[in-house]
């Protein structure tokens, strides 16, 4: 074996690849014991959606099932939905954009300046200081 970082990555795949197959083999193992009501050890929560099949594929087939069997209304409204955070995502990326090249224009604003300007382009509330006395506390 060579000092040679192909070498290091070669020994790294070779050595990770070893412990997934005994990750694996481990929990093959596992399975067969729940399946034959040998194992008497309780299962770890992370473990029990592998080893009984439990998962989340069922709700993943029934949302498609639902939106395959929606009706028109209710494909338009998800079609509109989907349309108006694709155009939002689209406005901030220009907006952000817009200030960046404004900022390497002619430099950096004032520091305020900028926080508002990110805070409306990302459609957050510009964050004030706490010890300001707000209108409604007056």
């Amino acid at each position: 074996v060579c000092g040679g970082p192909s070498c290091y990555m070669y020994i790294y795949g070779n050595t990770t690849e070893a412990a997934l197959q005994r990750n694996f083999t481990k929990l093959f193992e596992l399975q067969e014991r729940v399946r034959n009501g040998t194992e008497t050890e309780p299962l770890p929560p992370e473990l029990q959606p592998l080893i009984t099949g439990d998962n989340d594929e069922g709700s993943e087939v029934n949302e498609v099932k639902k939106h395959r069997e929606a009706n028109m209304s209710e494909r338009l409204n998800r079609f509109t939905v989907k349309v108006l955070h694709a155009a939002a995502n689209v406005s901030v990326l220009f907006l952000m954009t817009a200030i960046a090249m404004r900022n390497l224009a002619v430099g950096l604003p004032p520091l305020e300046q900028l926080t508002s300007e990110v805070a409306f382009s990302t459609m957050k509330e510009p964050e004030t200081n706490q010890d300001e006395v707000g209108h409604d506390e007056l």
